[in-house]
């Protein structure tokens, strides 16, 4: 399952980075999800937000799994292999806080990793050293003129790079400078693997093997 320390686990023995997601807690503390909230993957509709770091270490989810915390995660994984982190912002949640929460932590890590978010104020909270990304769309939720908006104050404040659905890298590189690295998402099939690698996007895939999209971004 998405975001648990088994599927970490299988990403570090198939030597793959990978992409996951943070949340801060009622307590301050960062657990490894995707979701706002609970019911898609347990049978509690709580709010992350709204439990301490504790509490939801006892939520059992489907298949047995349960939440990471965030050190957990840092505690296994290599160094030698990426972690790109996607921290999560809701209207109650502290971008700053989580920023810099998130940050630290990386940085303590010493290892490859970087950190983006949809929050612009979350993005620039990040600490020095660490590489930072503006999430942006998809064009289709916000609006051609709030995507282009957001790209391009990334690239007047010097954001590393930028990430954007699938469906918006052509729109996308074609606001930022040739060489302005981009990254797309969430990329599902062979055609839209290659589309990206023809942008020059480096790729978060998923339901393709690895080697298939190696061969396709790294001809």
């Amino acid at each position: 399952m998405e975001n648990t320390l088994p599927a970490f686990q299988a990403a570090i023995d198939a030597g793959l980075g990978i992409e996951f997601d943070v949340r801060l807690t009622a307590d301050n503390e960062i657990v490894v999800f995707h979701d706002s909230d609970l019911s898609r993957l347990s049978d509690r509709t709580d709010k992350i937000n709204q439990l301490s770091c504790e509490q939801l270490q006892d939520v059992p989810l489907i298949l047995g799994a349960r939440i990471p915390t965030f050190r957990e995660l840092l505690d296994i994984w290599p160094r030698n292999l990426p972690l790109l982190t996607e921290m999560k912002v809701d209207k109650d949640t502290n971008p700053v806080a989580l920023a810099h929460k998130t940050g630290k932590m990386l940085l303590s890590h010493k290892g490859l990793a970087a950190a983006m978010s949809f929050s612009e104020s979350c993005v620039r909270a990040l600490p020095d050293g660490l590489m930072r990304g503006q999430l942006v769309g998809p064009i289709e939720t916000i609006g051609t003129e709030s995507f282009q908006t957001i790209i391009e104050r990334a690239v007047v404040d010097r954001i590393d790079y930028v990430a954007v659905n699938v469906s918006d890298i052509s729109k996308a590189a074609a606001l930022i400078p040739v060489d302005y690295p981009r990254v797309t998402w969430t990329v599902r099939t062979e055609s839209e693997a290659q589309d990206a690698a023809d942008k020059k996007a480096a790729i978060i895939f998923e339901l393709l093997a690895p080697a298939l999209v190696t061969d396709i971004a790294l001809p």
